[in-house]
């Protein structure tokens, strides 16, 4: 999983790469071995607003050929990071899930059909 950081109005450190990369580290269940090449762009940025949210982060995971893009805008970079994170894995569950769906339908109806063929 290769993850890129960009930083936009903001110096990135080493702590809140460090931080990101143990949050994004956890998306990895959703991964298969076969799709090792993985690619996550993160980008956070500081707004310029004077109250309010002012820390933005946006995730796109690149799996497979599928893009899934996560948004969020919080008071703190950990407070987006997290929500960014959070996001991002209940789409990949989601998607994960519809897959297996999916599958097992295909399954039920070459067996409905076995069945039929079988009388």
């Amino acid at each position: 999983m290769e993850i890129h950081f960009k930083g936009t109005n903001y110096e990135l450190p080493a702590s809140v790469s460090k931080y990101a990369q143990r949050k994004i580290g956890s998306l990895k269940k959703y991964v298969k071995k076969s799709e090792e090449v993985v690619q996550v762009y993160v980008e956070l940025e500081k707004e310029a607003h004077t109250s309010g949210p002012t820390w933005r982060a946006e995730i796109n995971f690149d799996l497979d050929g599928a893009l899934f893009r996560a948004e969020a805008l919080e008071e703190s970079i950990e407070k987006a990071i997290d929500t960014t994170v959070q996001e991002l894995s209940t789409t990949l569950r989601r998607s994960q899930k519809k897959k297996q769906d999916l599958a097992r339908q295909g399954g039920a109806t070459i067996k409905s059909l076995l069945r039929g063929f079988g009388s």
